[in-house]
């Protein structure tokens, strides 16, 4: 069984290939950082700014692009798959990826 990502539930769903751009940030630098999302760890998501359709074996030029931006300090718009976008505060998001889904898992039993 798959799950559609919605507004209501891209907090619990992995964030790795959505397009994702920084609105706000404690950190002026970090504002209007876009791309996808190639990589995340706890506090942080790794964008690549340069393809929207990144690939694992892309050349290493291409990695020093990424960009790690820290998920508590700042507010993300991320495109879902079925073409909408969503706000949302990187605050919800600071848990290792799959701690972060299994409570959505923990909640319903």
């Amino acid at each position: 069984m798959t799950y559609a990502i919605t507004p209501e539930n891209v907090v619990f769903h992995t964030l790795i290939g959505l397009e994702t751009a920084v609105v706000d940030s404690s950190n002026a630098d970090m504002i209007g950082i876009a791309g996808t999302v190639v990589d995340e760890t706890r506090n942080t998501l790794i964008v690549n700014p340069q393809s929207p359709s990144y690939s694992g074996d892309c050349e290493l030029s291409t990695r020093f692009s990424d960009k790690i931006v820290p998920k508590s300090h700042a507010t993300f718009i991320f495109g879902l798959p079925d073409g909408s976008k969503t706000k949302i505060d990187g605050g919800l998001l600071v848990a290792r990826p799959e701690d972060r889904i299994a409570k959505k898992l923990r909640s319903n039993r």
